[in-house]
């Protein structure tokens, strides 16, 4: 059970931040749902407010 607990935590420090990641996701989802049905700046630019969500967010 050890082993299991520090595997996981090695995963999450190099995976990075789950917090940003789940943070970003529903403006990463919007920004390809609309890629598909708009011009590709409009998706983009959702799915750039993602990114920067899960850059600031530190943790």
């Amino acid at each position: 059970m050890k082993s299991f607990f520090l595997i996981f935590l090695i995963i999450v420090l190099f995976n990075g931040c789950i917090v940003g990641d789940v943070a970003a996701l529903p403006f990463r989802v919007t920004g390809a749902v609309l890629n598909t049905v708009t011009p590709d700046i409009v998706g983009d630019s959702v799915s750039e407010v993602g990114e920067t969500i899960d850059t600031a967010i530190p943790f």
